[in-house]
């Protein structure tokens, strides 16, 4: 019994040289004769994924198109968001400032820009825009333009410091202006007690869309006079200003004046006057003026007129 079995056993099997084992089943086909089959679908599970793979596969060059169609369309997509959508039109526009007393000057920045209103915020100029404000309003030093996304332009700005008082004295007016660093007028009819005072004569007022005095100019003044205060240890109680000799005479707070060609160092003029205070007492003697313009030989020439 137990050899029929192990008999009936290895018949099942056929070797083949060459290649792995395979087993055999024994089946009667339909004439009734035995016939050695292989297993059902043996083999068959890896034909059909092989078949499924090769028959949807889709061609390297049509993913490209695929992937190239898809880029297009995301770019015009953007373009046309940026360039045609209302979204991104300029709605409002804010401007501010760390100073005070500029709403007035915020409020007309804000007029001025009005025109940028309803376009794209993407496609503005911004130096455009900051020539537009510094060619309006020369008072301005520093200007920066920025974009809140969607539709707001922001504007922040810095103004030239406060300078000096200039009084102008025509034949038709007496004006007073507070100017700025670089000689515009910034107020007008007020002073400020802690600016050092500039009187201008003048036959004519003076043009106020222009500067008042050129930067170069107001410089050189104020310097002179914080050196002569500084060396001298004397208050300078009002400047006065020649413009056609180019000039200045300083006025003491002992009532005498310093007078200093402008287009000379304001240092080598002082110097002189150094100089000569072994034989000038100029913080006791009743002096009129002390005229430092004139070079003579030596360079040390002083010509002083007591009262």
């Amino acid at each position: 019994m137990f050899k029929r079995r192990k008999l009936a056993t290895k018949k099942n099997y056929k070797y083949q040289y060459g290649k792995s084992p395979l087993l055999q089943k024994t089946l009667k086909n339909r004439t009734g004769k035995l016939s050695m089959q292989s297993p059902k679908n043996f083999h068959t599970p890896k034909r059909k994924s092989r078949l499924n793979s090769m028959s949807f596969k889709i061609p390297s060059k049509f993913k490209a198109l695929a992937i190239l169609l898809g880029i297009i369309s995301a770019i015009g997509l953007t373009i046309y968001s940026l360039t045609f959508s209302t979204y991104f039109e300029i709605k409002e526009i804010q401007v501010s400032t760390e100073q005070q007393n500029t709403q007035n000057l915020s409020t007309n920045i804000v007029n001025e820009l009005r025109i940028y209103k309803g376009k794209n915020i993407f496609w503005i100029d911004k130096v455009e825009i900051i020539e537009k404000i510094q060619s309006s309003y020369p008072e301005i030093e520093n200007i920066n333009v920025g974009r809140d996304f969607p539709s707001t332009i922001e504007i922040s700005f810095t103004e030239y410091p406060l300078l000096a008082n200039i009084t102008n004295v025509s034949n038709e007016s007496n004006k007073k202006f507070i100017i700025n660093s670089i000689g515009y007028v910034v107020k007008e009819d007020v002073d400020d007690p802690n600016l050092p005072y500039i009187k201008i004569n003048t036959d004519a007022p003076l043009n106020t869309t222009t500067a008042l005095l050129e930067k170069e100019e107001l410089t050189y003044i104020l310097e002179a006079t914080n050196y002569f205060e500084e060396k001298f240890g004397m208050k300078i109680i009002e400047i006065e200003y020649k413009v056609t000799p180019r000039e200045i005479h300083l006025r003491t707070e002992k009532y005498f004046y310093i007078w200093l060609d402008i287009q000379k160092s304001y240092e080598q003029q002082l110097k002189k006057l150094k100089k000569a205070l072994v034989k000038l007492d100029i913080y006791n003697d009743s002096l009129y003026y002390i005229d430092l313009r004139i070079t003579g030989e030596s360079g040390e020439k002083i010509i002083y007129k007591r009262r």
